[in-house]
Parts: C-alpha cells; structure tokens; sequence
C-alpha cells in the first residue's frame, strides 16, 4: 500500500510547463489544468491530469449551496464580467462542483497553487478548507531566489509564521547585509528585474500577438464561460495594454521629473500596482480602485506636500489614460513619473510612502522612511510601519496630528523573515526550468509536508 502524500497541483498557464517537473520520491502527484492546452503541456511532461475544466464545463450540475458562499465578493475575479447575475451564479455553482468531484474522487492531503488570484482558486481553497486539505500557497520575497509559504492564500501576511520564527546567525547576517544592499542601492527585487522590458517594442508585438489569438479563440471556441475562465479571454485587457503602451510615447512630454520638486517641498510616493490583478482585488479588496484611493490620499495631504506617482514597471502608459490626466488638472500638487525611473531613486526623495502590497513599501521601511500601508502584505505587521484601516488614520499621519510609528526591531524582523524563506524560485524567470531551481522548490514542498 501507497503511504505517500498526494498532492494535488493546480497547473494552470506557465505552471503546466513548471508543476510536472517537481515530481518527488516523497509525494505523489496528480494535476488540475484549466484547458487543453495546458493538459498537454503537464502529460508532455509525463504528469498525470486527472481532470480538466474545459473538458467537463458542459456536462458539470450546479452545486446546491448556502449564500454566503464565497469569502471575496462576487467581482473580485478579473475575468469572468459581463454576466447576468443568474449566469453568473450558475458559473460559480459549477465549478464548486468540478472542485467538489476531483476532490472527494482523489483525496489529495496538499493543493498546490499560488495565491488566490482567480474564483475558480478561491473555491479550490474553500473547498480544500472543508476537507481538511492544507492549501500551499507559495509569496515572493524580495531577495533573490526565494520564496516563503502563505498562511492563507489570501494574503502575504505572515505575522503568525514571523512570531514563531527563530532566526539563526546566519539569518541575523544575511538581513543586515540586505539591509545595507537596500540602503546603499545593490540589492534588486527579482521580480522587477523581469519587468524592466515592458517598454520594448516586442513587448507590443506580444500583445498584439496575444490579442490576436483571442480573435481566433472567440471563432474557434464557441462557449464564452469556457474562453473566460480556460483561456483568460479580455479583449479589454489587452486592447487597454497596447494603447498604454502607444501613450508611454506620444505623451512622453506630459511626464515629470524628480528635479521638477523643490528640495524644500515635502512628498508623498505612491507605486501604482499593475491592473487587473490579486493584489488589488483579493490584497486590497476594499481599495483596489486605484484612481480613488489616489484622490483620497490627495484629500489627506497638506496643501504644501507633493504626490509623485510611478507607473508600474509593467504598464509604462498607465498615467497618460484621461481620467488620471484630468485628475492632475483638479489637483496640481501630483507628479507623475515614468515606469522606468527606479522605485529606490524616488523612495529616497520621498518624505512620506504609501502604498497597498508594493515592494517599495519594503524598501522605504529598511531605509527608515515613514511608510503607511493599507493592504495584506507580510512587512504590514512591522512595528515601524503605519498599518491603516481608514483614510481618517491617513490624514492624521500627514498632518501631523499623529507621529508616525518607529521601531528599532528592523534587522531582527527581516532576519525573521529570512528564516521562513525556501530557496528556489516558482514563478516566470529565466532561471525556472533549471534543474536546480526545479529540485529547490520540490525540496522545499518536500520540507513543507513533513512537518
């Protein structure tokens, strides 16, 4: 008899490529993918597919549920819009069901996935939860070939794993080096590193390509749910990208500089975060409407304080659409910076960093900045950060009528947060499909489900 662990791999996108390579002596695995395409991709790889959305949808019944069922709002997922209401019940009911089916068949001990980023992961998670099934979620760090296990899928936070953690010498020394890499400008996010091409013009041709085999898919696929939630139909999504890009250029003039700001003048920075995706909607749920929390923040503000706004390292072109360009004729006290300009350039200009989940919030804390953050992300329960829940909290802190917190536990917090890191790194990177980031991370998983 079989005593492994059996882990259930959700190998959708570029983890059909990733997922079947992580195979163990320790645990068996069975895989989920969304489509066909990715189905093949994960048995190219000799992994076993024991269920595939695409291929059930039609003939899958609906769930007979209680409401509430869900943990998020109905609208959190990016992709599954225009619906009626009544349509879009039936979607969630049957992929409970899908979920339900593989899950009561199999009886997987793990599901591995990322983060909650799509309805059909939350109902994976929920469904998981019900059964006693441990959900392994894998968050990245910003420190090179690593990442860490979730709490909850939900979010980065790891207060109760960092409560726990007990970190070595070696732990001690590695967070004070980072430190003072972050400090003196030397040490990089990986994940920005991959970013810096978006200006390329092959990142347009990308796009354009990807557009165009949605057309193809829209003619090919006749069920709409299907090309949703399979393939990630967004014709706006796309159509949106090509003309941020194509304003990132014909509107280059309407962008400011650094050296724009007096020396004398205070500023606030806020790093927009890419749109659609997690964190904003399952992160930050109440505050994923950037453009409003933008306008929020400005009400807050002193009239003699700046906002300097930078686009995500993956959408240059974001600043230039016309709501954020008649937002800076209403408030004058805004800047606004191109994708390219480093975030560490700006957070040492900066007085004050708000933020959601973005990595700058990270940086700013290790240099001592003043950082008000307003989403579920792991430095958030850092004594020396402004944790806030309300715009009122907001306003106090840049008027002045509250200090701003500080604390003296930076090293001793990352050093904390290195003990919990793995090496390896699971995500899109040129070092993916090495063998040895490949048997980092099953080891890693390997350690995880021993415990």
């Amino acid at each position: 008899m079989n005593n492994k662990p059996l882990i259930l791999f959700f190998s959708r996108d570029y983890q059909s490529k990733f997922y079947p390579k992580l195979r163990s002596e320790i645990y068996e695995s069975i895989h989920v993918t969304l489509n066909k395409n990715e189905k093949k991709n994960v048995e190219k790889e000799g992994g076993k597919v024991v269920a595939c959305l695409e291929e059930e949808f039609q003939n899958l019944t609906e769930a007979n549920i209680a409401f509430p069922y869900l943990e998020y709002s109905i609208g959190s997922d990016r992709f599954l819009r225009n619906y009626s209401h009544s349509d879009r019940l039936v979607v969630l009911n049957k992929i409970i069901t899908f979920w339900a089916n593989v899950l009561e068949k199999y009886k997987p001990q793990f599901v591995m996935n990322e983060v909650v980023a799509l309805e059909i992961s939350e109902i994976l998670y929920i469904e998981s939860k019900k059964r006693g099934i441990q959900y392994l979620a894998t968050g990245a760090f910003a420190f090179e070939n690593s990442f860490f296990f979730h709490s909850t899928p939900y979010t980065s936070e790891v207060s109760d794993q960092l409560r726990l953690a007990v970190p070595s010498e070696k732990h001690k020394l590695l967070a004070k080096d980072y430190i003072s890499k972050i400090r003196f400008g030397a040490a990089e996010n990986p994940h920005i590193k991959v970013l810096r091409k978006s200006k390329d013009i092959r990142n347009l041709l990308s796009k354009t390509r990807n557009l165009f085999d949605q057309i193809v898919r829209y003619y090919s696929i006749k069920n709409k749910t299907i090309r949703q939630i399979c393939y990630y139909e967004s014709f706006g999504y796309y159509l949106d990208e090509i003309n941020y890009f194509i304003n990132y250029f014909i509107r280059s003039r309407l962008y400011d500089s650094l050296t724009d700001i007096g020396s004398e003048i205070e500023t606030v920075f806020y790093p927009l975060h890419f749109e659609p995706e997690a964190t904003l909607y399952y992160l930050s749920p109440f505050y994923d409407n950037q453009f409003a929390l933008i306008e929020n923040v400005l009400k807050c503000m002193k009239e003699n304080q700046v906002l300097i706004i930078k686009e995500h390292p993956a959408q240059p072109g974001f600043l230039m659409q016309k709501h954020f360009r008649k937002l800076k004729s209403r408030f004058p006290n805004i800047k606004f910076l191109k994708a390219d300009v480093p975030s560490l350039t700006v957070i040492n200009r900066a007085n004050y960093i708000f933020t959601l989940v973005s990595t700058a919030g990270f940086e700013a804390m290790c240099l001592e900045k003043p950082v008000i953050v307003f989403g579920k992300v792991y430095y958030n329960s850092y004594p020396g950060v402004n944790y806030c829940k309300t715009f009122d909290e907001v306003y106090d802190l840049l008027r002045g009528h509250k200090q701003f917190n500080k604390s003296n536990e930076l090293e001793d917090f990352v050093s904390r947060m290195f003990s919990i890191l793995h090496s390896g790194y699971p995500w899109p990177y040129p070092i993916l499909y090495n063998q040895d980031n490949i048997r980092n991370v099953r080891i890693a998983i390997e350690n995880k489900i021993s415990r």
